[in-house]
């Protein structure tokens, strides 16, 4: 009797534990180190302080870390997938706080790394992200992905970003698939950035791509629509997608927004022809705000980018266009609200925000007062052994519009170095440095006025990285 019930428990211990071992458990991530150093990045200047000390004399040296683990839990045909960010002081927008302290932890953004200052000294890492949180539903043909996910159009330069959505994926066909995406945040002006604004929930933002893959030709066209219901404030001008907020400083003297509403279609290309590799991307947005007392008000805008690459056999050489659209300064209800998106990176200071965001690289297009960017670079790689890559580039840019009316548009001339060693399968270590030649709209940009003091002196910026994946 007493082997029966031994028996009995047995099974119905081993019955209840077989729901735990059918479901299939993976583990995968990676540990990122970074080390920067850097003058003038922010202001073109040594030595003065500019538009009331907003930037200063920046010498910036830090590190930052971050442990990134990812977890997927499979069972029949639904995966949960979670992915965590374990980092120093990151807080949701930047690394180095001298660039945003606001948005660092109270206490924790006295230097990027949080070593020392109120931070004080040999601290745990003391701030966990959830970057991704979502079900995968296959119900073949079509699968669901459902929370918190990763979303990219195209080559990224108008959305690559993770958002609270729910996803629907149909595979058409051998070659084409059909992706539906809707999205859903407090306000227009929340997903600006813009602190200080209303929330009031009503924005829905729906996205569609067709992707067709042909062998080595892949298309994607997509259509993303933002719909604010009640756009209470004047800061809510300007698209989900664009990174700084800087599109709101000319209708915020118009007065409050009542509705808002804009559309980005695009399409991007990739091509390989033997040696040659192409890559193409175009957007266009166009939309309207409405002001009590003034009727609608246009918004608009184009993101362009393109890339031709060669192997030589021995080396890859190449050249990049890029083109986000500007505001006029003298337009009053012709608002530009496009720019090149947060995470498509042109060179190592260009286009380039590693060093205030968690992102692995990332763009700063309206760092230049939203009047956009025209930028073109010639770029070279080679690899001397099987293990380690070499490359350079030279970049010229200049602002698509003027950013005041007496203002130049020249940029400057960037020069890049590059250097990636793979130690093994799940360990790289990378450096580079990069030179900006400030031209005269860099340096009008960063003056206080076209005629003020500062924004003369060249920019200079060091990075290295080490991450192990696993």
């Amino acid at each position: 009797m007493r082997k029966s019930i031994v028996a009995a428990v047995g099974l119905l211990v081993g019955l209840t534990a077989l729901p735990l071992y059918a479901a299939e458990v993976t583990f995968s991530g990676e540990f990122r180190v970074r080390a920067f150093a850097s003058e003038n990045i922010l202001d073109g200047d040594s030595s003065t302080d500019i538009v009331g000390g907003l930037y200063g004399n920046d010498k910036t040296r830090f590190n930052d870390l971050r442990f990134r683990l990812r977890t997927a839990i499979k069972a029949g045909v639904t995966s949960g997938i979670v992915v965590l960010d374990f980092g120093n002081c990151f807080a949701g927008a930047d690394v180095a706080t001298y660039n945003g302290a606001a948005a660092a932890v109270p206490g924790l953004s006295q230097t990027g790394d949080c070593r020392f200052g109120q931070a004080g000294l040999g601290r745990s890492f003391n701030v966990v992200g959830v970057r991704e949180a979502h079900l995968n539903i296959d119900l073949n043909p079509v699968t669901a992905v459902l929370g918190r996910q990763s979303l990219k159009l195209g080559h990224g330069i108008v959305f690559d970003d993770t958002s609270d959505a729910i996803t629907l994926i149909y595979n058409a066909g051998p070659t084409t698939t059909i992706t539906g995406s809707l999205l859903q945040v407090a306000d227009a002006g929340d997903a600006l950035g813009v602190p200080g604004l209303g929330n009031d929930h009503d924005t829905s933002i729906w996205v569609l791509n067709v992707g067709m893959d042909h062998d080595n030709h892949v298309i994607n066209i997509y259509n993303a629509l933002l719909y604010d219901q009640g756009a209470a404030a004047a800061g809510n001008v300007g698209n989900f997608i664009y990174p700084t907020g800087v599109v709101v400083a000319v209708p915020l003297a118009l007065g409050p927004v009542d509705k808002l509403w804009q559309n980005f279609l695009g399409i991007s290309l990739d091509a390989k022809n033997g040696p040659m590799t192409l890559a193409a991307e175009g957007s266009y947005a166009v939309g309207r705000y409405g002001i009590p007392g003034t009727g609608d008000h246009r918004l608009g805008g184009w993101n362009l980018m393109g890339d031709a690459t060669v192997d030589t056999g021995g080396a890859a050489v190449g050249g990049t266009v890029v083109y986000a659209s500007g505001q006029d300064p003298s337009a009053t209800t012709e608002i530009n609200a496009t720019d090149i998106a947060g995470n498509f990176q042109l060179g190592n200071i260009l286009l380039n925000n590693e060093m205030t965001s968690d992102r692995d690289g990332g763009s700063l297009g309206g760092g230049f007062g939203g009047a956009g960017i025209l930028a073109a670079k010639l770029h070279a790689s080679t690899m001397p052994s099987d293990k380690l890559t070499v490359g350079g580039a030279l970049i010229y840019a200049r602002t698509a519009e003027r950013v005041c009316q007496a203002c130049e548009r020249e940029i400057g001339w960037e020069v890049d170095a590059n250097a990636a060693y793979r130690v093994d399968d799940n360990l790289t270590v990378s450096a580079g440095a990069g030179y900006l030649l400030t031209g005269d709209g860099a340096e009008d940009f960063y003056r206080a006025a076209p005629a003020g003091p500062g924004g003369d002196n060249h920019i200079w910026k060091l990075a290295g990285r080490a991450v192990f994946t696993f």
